[in-house]
């Protein structure tokens, strides 16, 4: 059966995630990670990508974009990998021919209160695969650029984040006590489902609304035969 075509919604954002092929790290050191950092905002301006947030942790990566072109998703990808893949040999050991799975995973998540809460499920992503007990702290994450701790004024805040506050440090404020607060059990397991099949994240509402705008079904039709409605015979 013919693999389905990757989900995609004009401007909406998307959450991708790159995994190291077959589990293994693909940043075993401080110079890979940061040779990847800087790549990110280098292949995101040659591909017309915004990047919203991000994190990197020694087996992969989590990315939040935008962008007007379906087609800009996988030619950023590859533009990272390009450049990425090469230049690592140089720092580290690679044992493969290839660092990553061959087809990485990503979702559309709905504009909005959805799309802060998955800005903070790709940061909360170091807490989760390494332990890192302080996001604000962590190197290679975009949270502490959305907290006020440094600066990348490549990064892309999105609507929903410039609606935190009049003033930078207002935003900031706000940011970090939505973080306080955590992304609920039942929000992470919903996105991270969405994420591992390719499913829009978003609510009934918006997911009716939106259909006619993506290039696929955004969500599993129901199972079965359709339900036939009787004919009246009056």
């Amino acid at each position: 059966m013919a693999r389905q075509a990757r989900l995609f919604i004009p401007e909406c954002p998307m959450v991708l995630e790159l995994q190291g092929i077959a589990g293994q790290e693909v940043f075993k050191t401080r110079e890979a990670f940061s040779l990847f950092h800087a790549q990110l905002p280098q292949s995101a301006s040659e591909e017309d990508v915004a990047i919203h947030a991000y994190c990197l942790v020694p087996h992969g990566a989590l990315l939040m974009i935008s962008t007007p072109l379906a087609g800009q998703v996988g030619r950023f990808v590859q533009n990272l990998n390009r450049h990425f893949s090469p230049a690592v040999r140089q720092v580290q050991m690679v044992h493969s021919s290839s660092l990553w799975e061959p087809r990485f995973k990503s979702t559309v998540v709905q504009p909005g209160l959805l799309s802060l809460k998955a800005c903070l499920f790709v940061e909360e992503f170091a807490a989760r695969a390494t332990g890192a007990p302080d996001l604000a702290t962590y190197p290679w994450s975009s949270f502490a650029a959305h907290a006020g701790v440094v600066n990348e004024a490549w990064l892309v805040d999105l609507p929903i984040y410039w609606q935190l506050g009049n003033t930078p440090f207002e935003r900031q404020s706000r940011y970090r006590q939505f973080s306080e607060q955590g992304l609920g059990q039942q929000d992470s397991a919903a996105l991270s489902e969405c994420l591992r099949k390719g499913w829009l994240w978003s609510d009934d509402a918006f997911c009716t609304q939106i259909q006619e705008l993506a290039n696929r079904p955004v969500r599993p039709r129901p199972r079965g035969r359709p339900t036939i409605k009787n004919q009246s015979t009056d």
